[in-house]
Parts: C-alpha cells; structure tokens; sequence
C-alpha cells in the first residue's frame, strides 16, 4: 500500500459521499484526531499521534457478490 505522506487531508477536504458513509458506519470515530486519503482503492485513516494505517471503507459499489445461481441438471435416471 503506497500512502504519499503529503496527500494526507481532514475529514472536512473528502467527498460528500466519504464523509457521509463514514459518520453512519464509524460514529464514534473521532475525526479532529485523524487525518484521511481517498484513493481508487478505498479510504483510509491515520490518527495523527500514530502511524498505523486502517482501511475504513471500500471504494463504492465493492461489496460481497451474489454467488452465480445453481445449475439444477434434469436428468432422468435409469
């Protein structure tokens, strides 16, 4: 995961979308300590007095998929 240390932005500076997915999935997060990078790949987070890296949301409309349908075969037996 390559993380450019000068992209780093407050939570104020991401997309709409981010922000808002983020206040409903993490609403105990404390987003005056941490600072965000949007990429294709999804959002992530860093607190500012550490330099652990988490992953908070996946990029949109990633999500499990639904398995291919099963193929039922009819075959008489003999």
């Amino acid at each position: 995961m390559s993380m450019d240390p000068t992209k780093w932005i407050e939570f104020e500076m991401l997309t709409a979308d981010a922000r808002k997915r983020i206040e409903t999935l993490y609403p105990y997060l404390k987003i005056d300590n941490c600072v965000f990078q949007e990429k294709s790949s999804g959002v992530f987070m860093k607190q500012n007095n550490s330099v652990k890296i988490e992953k908070l949301l996946d990029p949109p409309g990633y999500g499990p998929r639904k398995p291919p349908a099963a193929q039922t075969a009819t075959r008489a037996r003999k």
